[in-house]
């Protein structure tokens, strides 16, 4: 059985001590370094178990440490913590899990030896806020049928929201709505915890009835224009209420089908297409606009997503952040665009990072783009300010 092994990247001494210690205590071996390069030289050398990052360092962007890692295909179960403050580690730690990596939590200051304990024994899932009380925070979260009932009786579930642009002009067209868990003691959990379990009990319609009565009254309040993205579940698909549930909301909150975009994955039409074929239909008669979300990741088939009734194709962030690197991501993102061209479809890259990725999208003709380089998800408040200031400097 391999040995367990801790690589830190950490400059303060006594901080990365602290970690290495708890880590010898429990027969890890450990490497400290407090250089980028070197620290990447030396995962790729030893190909650690486990990884303890600080995400802020001076001259180090723990951002592009993550982003290098996503790209070098890293296993590593990954700590993040932060010797300077709190605020930057929960957008770290999104930013990573979109990319991806195994990120084991979050290691708050002061350092609390049980949570260090847990996050490197892995007896939790996603993070830990060490700024609870000790019992609670030692807790190891459950997500079944039970916690999230609880979760949706006592309103935890939220959306955030990450605009989506216009490439060529720089206007916001939209938001995609992105369902949250807001714990009261745990903080943010993602939907790759919870969504999986819903689907297996049956309270996925329950989380998508959140999503677009909480998105459509979001969307209302901000525009009359702005379209609303949202993702339905494979599941939600073959129930012929998702249809009605969709239609009774438009109505009532007054936001025209024509502005909500439903986004699914490849996956979800491959199961049943005929089933699919029918219902999608059903909603494209009503109004309501269709996106193939992260296109080529998936196994559909020219002729099937000719077949089904999409209005927009999605391309997948796998090929957009790694389009600047990889000529094989490049020509992905300009056949699927043609591809798209050709079927008369909308086109709509993520994962959009970085001035040269937007400009890169724009010149093989994509047209909209969402993405961190425009504004990461935001809960209902910042989103909101963010359109203003937005919209003044546009």
């Amino acid at each position: 059985m391999r040995t367990s092994t801790l690589l830190i990247l950490d400059d303060d001494v006594q901080d990365a001590n602290l970690i290495a210690n708890e880590a010898r205590s429990l027969g890890f071996e450990v490497r400290i370094l407090a250089d980028a390069s070197l620290f990447i030289d030396a995962f790729l050398a030893w190909k650690p178990t486990h990884l303890a990052i600080d995400i802020v360092m001076p001259s180090i962007n723990g951002i592009e440490i993550l982003k290098t890692l996503a790209q070098l295909d890293c296993q590593s179960a990954i700590i993040l913590s932060s010797g300077i403050g709190t605020d930057t580690l929960p957008a770290a730690q999104l930013a990573a899990i979109e990319h991806n990596l195994n990120i084991r939590g979050i290691l708050y200051q002061p350092f609390h030896q049980h949570i260090l304990r847990h996050l490197l024994t892995d007896q939790v899932s996603v993070d830990l806020h060490a700024h609870t009380s000790s019992d609670i925070s030692a807790q190891s979260f459950i997500v079944d049928a039970t916690t999230i009932d609880d979760a949706i009786r006592h309103k935890q579930f939220t959306l955030f929201y990450q605009p989506q642009i216009e490439l060529h002009s720089g206007k916001v067209i939209g938001f995609e709505g992105l369902l949250r868990w807001k714990h009261p003691t745990l903080g943010i959990k993602l939907p790759e915890l919870f969504i999986p379990v819903a689907e297996k009990t049956g309270q996925i319609d329950q989380l998508t009835q959140i999503v677009i009565e909480t998105g459509f009254n979001f969307i209302r309040s901000l525009s009359k224009t702005l379209s609303f993205s949202l993702n339905i579940s494979a599941k939600s698909i073959k129930n012929h209420s998702l249809t009605n549930a969709l239609v009774n909301a438009s109505q009532s909150l007054e936001v025209a089908p024509e502005r909500v975009i439903l986004e699914l994955t490849e996956t979800a039409t491959m199961h049943d297409p005929e089933e699919a074929q029918q219902i999608l239909s059903q909603l494209r008669t009503e109004g309501f606009k269709l996106s193939i979300d992260d296109f080529g990741t998936g196994y559909s088939s020219m002729a099937q997503l000719a077949k089904l009734p999409f209005t927009e194709l999605k391309i997948d962030k796998s090929f957009v952040t790694t389009m600047e690197t990889s000529s094989k991501s490049r020509k992905v993102v300009a056949s699927t665009l043609k591809l798209a061209e050709s079927l008369g479809l909308e086109t709509i890259a993520e994962g959009v990072e970085n001035t040269l990725a937007a400009i890169g999208l724009r010149e093989l003709g994509c047209r909209y783009g969402q993405g961190y380089y425009f504004a990461r998800p935001m809960d209902q408040a910042t989103a909101s300010t963010w359109l203003t200031q937005w919209n003044k400097q546009f």
